[in-house]
């Protein structure tokens, strides 16, 4: 590409009269240090070699990791079709997301091969014409049937052209003209295409013909194959759950998808072996889940999918060994191996898991110290493992040494270390009475539970102190270790961070310690997914919401303050930001202001007195517009998240005294414990549900919830990841606008408003373009907030 640029800039300002007298053909002629023939011979070859890498990937994926490769390569699992890592991509956009970088590679394949053979046309015309191509060009147009590839050379311009060529040569430049196209195209000719690829392996299935009708030649299947999953006419996904389907999967014909990134054949009947998905070098997520595949799988499985995330390979009746090579999956962040008969015992997998499960096998052994975080659930249903989190001690453990090999402790070994644990134990218990009796009160009040409407913090509706507004500056970041040490040092100084050991991270309602909250009136709010809450009222008359948070052990103490005060330093006026903190290992408390009027869930469904009544049109398209700046405010802060909120629902609104709502329990995701995940509002979504994954564009969906709960006034069944209560809205939504009945959805409190009944309907169709069951689909959260911004009173 830069060849053929530097033929046809010159040339062109040439005729613009920038340059006088420009050959590119003669530019090029000086004296090389070696022979023009050797230099050529070694070009060409070191661009065979690294084209030949790319080819050999493309059809074997993985295989030039093996042989042969870089001995410093900084990639050692890439993407198919791009071998050695920053050689092949030096501006690190593989880093990104996936899509778009797949999107800029067919362009460059595309355009390269393109720019090849414009480059060898242009040799071949400056030889045999003598011209530049621009000069070609419009000679050619000028008299199309004299000036061609086939006509007589024309009388050459160039110096060195009637000298070194004979005419008896030139005569054969078309016909090598044309061989050498023939060989650039060949690669693509002979690739078989991606529709005849899945061709093939709806062929290799049985019970195919009826599942997968709408796979027929001559369609692309980007448009209407069932189970396609594109990315700009890229095949990225295939999922094909719920089929019926079973026979053999045809690998060979996915190798020829090199986009393929996710596979899913969950609830089918394949059966057998495990087939050798261990080829598709650059997958990410297989979903093999509720199938009839046995017998064990290949210790070296998963050593060459280096990329792979996802691993669902539960419901089947694989046996063996669970592969150590799991190990090598630097990326993985689910695996779920439940429901099998896998025998031996758990390796120590190093990875941090969002979701984990080998629960219902054939297990035996201690469970690993790295996997115990992930709850007795996950280990369930396998007789012969022991330790922890099972309620079941190991009988022995086995220690090498030199002279004996393995030293069996039992008997009198184990009684010794049960009275040293006991008396550990005793020892605690007596430090904690005492120190329960130098104060007066404890935070042991919220032990007691009160069953909220959706099982999260809902606030009862209380007289306490007002609200006051935030300005909206945007937080920055501490840049160094060092300021946040500084910090520590000057919260314990000034902002009541020796006060009990309560750390200050917003004083703009003043200063108070632990031994404040202890000494105040407390009231329970209710327990929810991530902890239990309480209203505390000071003597200084400043009531806070304390929100006490089991599953947040996933980060160090350090690492937890530089986010509690990021957070801290949030300013907006639709943000609820934390005042302070309590940092222990196996808990940890968030302080907030106290909202009298509670949350939207509380107001929307709870509360029937003034406040309900308060809920007019414009109030709810207020509280609408609050919360869709705040999720832009956070998709700016926090951009760099997964999951921005992570828990978006009318329980985690506050609504201030004048109904302006501010959003709590946001960017959490990265703080809370991998088993803990699962009562995120966001896991409850069909991000999760139906395609195993969360993204930014969750968010979206449950702000479309939350906008469709405003403007029906139902609850929504989606709060409940089990259906039970409440109303379908999504189901519901989407039936009334196929049979164009939008205007009963309408919450009835609001109908009475009839000269804004369509600005309602215009926000009802925001919140159904939020709640597009497809992510690829969805709109982004900008474009959601830029069409509320758009509807009026």
């Amino acid at each position: 590409m830069l060849g053929v640029s530097g033929i046809l800039i010159p040339e062109l300002l040439e005729k613009i009269g920038y340059v006088e007298n420009f050959s590119w053909y003669d530019a090029g002629s000086r004296e090389y240090f070696a022979d023009p023939t050797t230099l050529f011979i070694v070009q060409l070859a070191l661009m065979g070699w690294v084209e030949g890498r790319r080819w050999a990937d493309i059809v074997n994926p993985g295989s030039v990791d093996i042989e042969p490769k870089l001995p410093h390569k900084t990639n050692p699992k890439p993407d198919v079709g791009y071998p050695g890592g920053l050689w092949f991509d030096p501006m690190m956009w593989g880093r990104g997301s996936p899509e778009p970088v797949m999107v800029l590679r067919t362009k460059e394949i595309k355009n390269g091969r393109l720019a090849m053979l414009a480059f060898v046309g242009f040799c071949f015309q400056a030889t045999y014409t003598g011209k530049g191509p621009l000069e070609n060009l419009m000679t050619h147009i000028a008299d199309p049937g004299h000036n061609n590839i086939f006509s007589r050379p024309i009388t050459t311009r160039a110096s060195n052209i009637s000298s070194s060529v004979p005419m008896a040569a030139v005569r054969f430049f078309p016909i090598l003209f044309l061989l050498i196209l023939i060989l650039i195209l060949t690669p693509f000719t002979l690739a078989a295409s991606e529709t005849e690829s899945l061709l093939r392996l709806k062929h290799s299935f049985t019970n195919a013909d009826t599942s997968l009708s709408s796979w027929i030649p001559n369609v692309s299947p980007c448009g209407n194959w069932i189970g396609v999953v594109c990315f700009k006419n890229i095949i990225t996904g295939l999922h094909l759950s719920d089929l019926g389907l079973s026979g053999k999967i045809d690998i060979d014909a996915l190798m020829q998808i090199p986009g393929l990134r996710t596979i899913s054949f969950v609830n089918n009947s394949f059966s057998g072996p495990i087939p050798e998905f261990n080829k598709l070098g650059a997958i990410k997520a297989i979903y093999l889940t509720d199938n009839q595949f046995s017998g064990p799988i290949p210790l070296e499985f998963f050593a060459q999918l280096g990329s792979l995330k996802k691993v669902w390979f539960s419901n089947n009746k694989f046996s063996g060994n669970i592969p150590d090579s799991l190990n090598e999956l630097d990326l993985l962040k689910e695996l779920h191996l439940e429901n099998n008969e896998f025998s031996g015992k758990i390796p120590s997998l190093k990875q941090q898991l969002a979701s984990f499960s080998v629960a219902n096998n054939k297990l035996e052994g201690m469970i690993p110290e790295n996997l115990v975080s992930y709850g007795a659930n996950s280990f369930t249903g396998n007789e012969k493992l022991c330790g922890k989190p099972l309620d079941k001690a190991c009988e022995y453990y086995t220690l090498p040494t030199e002279e004996e090999g393995i030293v069996y402790l039992t008997g009198f070994g184990i009684k010794v270390i049960l009275i040293l644990v006991f008396a550990i134990i005793a020892a605690m218990v007596f430090l904690s009475m005492r120190s329960k009796k130098q104060s007066k009160h404890d935070f042991s009040i919220i032990s007691r539970s009160n069953s909220s409407i959706d099982g999260d913090q809902v606030q009862v509706h209380v007289p306490s102190s007002k609200n006051s507004k935030y300005s909206e500056n945007k937080s920055k970041k501490g840049s160094s270790h060092g300021e946040h040490k500084s910090e520590s040092k000057r919260a314990s100084t000034t902002r009541g961070g020796s006060m009990g050991d309560l750390v200050m991270v917003n004083d703009e309602k003043g200063v108070f310690g632990l031994g404040d909250l202890m000494k105040a009136a407390a009231e329970v709010l209710g327990n929810g997914g991530l902890g239990s809450a309480y209203k505390a009222a000071m003597a200084n008359g400043l009531s806070v919401v304390v929100k006490r948070m089991r599953e947040m052990n996933k980060i160090g103490r350090d690492v937890f303050d530089a986010e509690m005060r990021q957070f801290g330093r949030i300013k907006h006026s639709n943000i609820l930001t934390p005042l302070a903190y309590h940092y222990r290992r196996e808990e940890k408390l968030f302080v907030t202001e106290y909202m009298p009027k509670g949350s939207l869930l509380y107001v929307l469904h709870g509360d029937r007195g003034t406040c309900h009544a308060d809920l007019n049109w414009p109030t709810r398209l207020k509280i609408v517009k609050g919360i869709a700046r705040g999720c832009g405010f956070l998709y700016t802060e926090f951009s760099n998240y997964e999951l921005p909120h992570g828990n978006l629902k009318s329980s985690n609104i506050m609504l201030s005294d004048d109904y302006e709502p501010l959003l709590s329990e946001y960017a959490f995701y990265p703080l809370i414990n991998p088993t803990a995940v699962q009562s995120m509002f966001a896991y409850k979504t069909t991000d999760y549900t139906e395609y195993q994954k969360v993204s930014q564009k969750t968010d979206v969906y449950c702000l479309g919830i939350i906008i469709l709960e405003i403007i029906t006034g139902k609850f929504p069944s989606q709060y409940h990841s089990n259906g039970k209560g409440g109303i379908d809205v999504v189901q519901w939504v989407f039936m009334a606008i196929s049979e164009r009945k939008e205007e009963e959805l309408i919450d009835p409190e609001l109908k009475n408003n009839t000269s804004s009944l369509n600005k309602m309907l215009q926000l009802l169709q925001v919140g159904a373009a939020c709640i597009e069951s497809n992510p690829e689909q969805r709109i982004t959260m900008k474009e959601a907030i830029r069409r509320i911004e758009e509807v009026e009173v």
